[in-house]
């Protein structure tokens, strides 16, 4: 049974009643077509989800909190990812997909071979657009964290921030493979524009404690690259390979 995942950050009890705004009304009145006394399940970021009915009062929307559920679905990784800047609906994806593998934030970047340029007006309307494609994935997949999103900066700003844990950029040009790399749980993961890393901008980040790995053989778009690095980084320290693993021992 399909129970409608709802993010609320706000501080939430057992027994209250809480309100929701007129988007997020609309949303669930008009797009999922709920009515009084539908089950949802409301989290907050702070951990955990509570179970709630709805209670439907002409066109405001209210939710009576009955249960809490202390689980987790959370990566163990603690993974920070620069994504250089991609366009249109590809960083839309990007950030959409980062979310669902667990990824604990995400920093736009402005490289010298990406070609999006954005002003202080865009950054404001694409972070807000960004934010909801977040929210929207991290309710769908399940997670109890929305990752938080950082404004964009250059690639040197955010190479300069201090950082404490462990520090990666993929290269087509590396001789390092993923499995010969031992993170940490703590980590940042540069991701290039579609044109790629500039050969200076890998030397820079090399130079700040970052160390270079391969994806493989091939030349990947933008947001191929995040998605398998994601993946790769989850399967390989996180618990993406836990899953897998218990799924094969259930099944054989």
């Amino acid at each position: 049974m399909f129970i409608p995942r709802i993010y609320y950050p706000q501080p939430l009890n057992v027994g209250d009643t809480i309100t929701f705004d007129k988007d997020r009304a609309h949303y669930l009145l008009t797009v999922l077509r709920l009515i009084s006394q539908d089950e949802v399940i409301i989290f907050n970021g702070q951990g955990g989800e509570y179970d709630a009915q709805l209670i439907v009062d002409k066109k405001r929307v209210h939710a009576k909190i009955s249960a809490f559920k202390n689980i987790n679905r959370e990566s163990p990784l603690e993974i920070h990812l620069g994504q250089a800047l991609a366009r249109g609906d590809k960083m839309d994806f990007i950030i959409q997909k980062a979310t669902e593998l667990g990824v604990s934030s995400i920093t736009p970047l402005f490289s010298k071979q990406s070609h999006v340029k954005l002003d202080q007006a865009r950054i404001h309307k694409r972070m807000e657009h960004w934010q909801n494609i977040a929210i929207s994935a991290a309710e769908q997949s399940g997670r109890l964290r929305v990752p938080t999103l950082y404004s964009p900066v250059t690639l040197e700003q955010w190479v300069r921030n201090p950082f404490q844990g462990f520090s990666l950029v993929f290269s087509p040009a590396s001789q390092n493979s993923l499995k010969s790399i031992t993170p940490g749980l703590s980590l940042r993961v540069a991701i290039g524009p579609e044109s790629g890393w500039d050969d200076n901008e890998v030397r820079m980040m090399l130079s700040h404690q970052f160390t270079d790995a391969t994806l493989g053989p091939r030349i990947l778009r933008a947001e191929t690259a995040s998605m398998s690095a994601l993946t790769m980084l989850q399967g390989f320290y996180g618990d993406l390979c836990e899953v897998a693993s218990s799924t094969i021992n259930d099944n054989f």
